[in-house]
């Protein structure tokens, strides 16, 4: 008894990376037959992607859990949404070998733009908050002293006359 728990525990334990390395040879099969040679693909915990380059032009698919529960699809994890985009690719180098379309022809709405630039929040929060009066503040000097202003010419300094700065707190 002890042997066969024992050894249903280890098939238990073995099977999420069995799992896991026939789903990317599935993949990597399906890629050659596509004849792209630079992809990258990586699943996480709920969703999965597959990136790659088709005649100098950058392609993304992605799939996720709550895209599947969207159409009433169960995913148990990143796993099962890889399964499925490698089993959309599958069949999509079916139609390809049947002649009716060309693979151009499917991923050209896959393509994937540059991502815009937008300036962050903060730097559009920063000039409303913190808009200058044109008065200069200097809290660390006493209301009597002026600051010192690169403009404005220097004086020469006498070693005979007691001139005391002030003290920084």
């Amino acid at each position: 008894m002890f042997k066969n728990r024992f050894l249903k525990n280890l098939l238990i334990k073995g099977m999420p990376h069995k799992e896991q390395n026939v789903c990317e040879l599935k993949l990597v099969k399906v890629i050659k037959r596509l004849k792209i040679e630079d992809y990258n693909f990586n699943w996480d915990r709920n969703s999965c992607f597959i990136e790659f380059y088709y005649k100098q032009e950058a392609y993304r698919l992605e799939h996720s859990i709550e895209k599947a529960n969207e159409k009433g699809i169960l995913l148990r994890n990143g796993m099962d949404c890889l399964n499925d985009l490698t089993d959309s690719l599958e069949d999509l180098c079916a139609i390809i070998d049947r002649g009716t379309y060309r693979f151009e022809t499917w991923i050209a709405g896959m393509k994937q733009s540059p991502p815009k630039q937008e300036p962050p929040e903060y730097q559009e929060e920063f000039h409303i908050r913190y808009r200058s009066s044109g008065v200069p503040h200097y809290p660390e000097l006493q209301r009597n002293e002026t600051p010192f202003h690169p403009e404005s010419p220097l004086k020469d300094f006498d070693e005979n006359e007691n001139v005391q700065l002030p003290l920084r707190k």
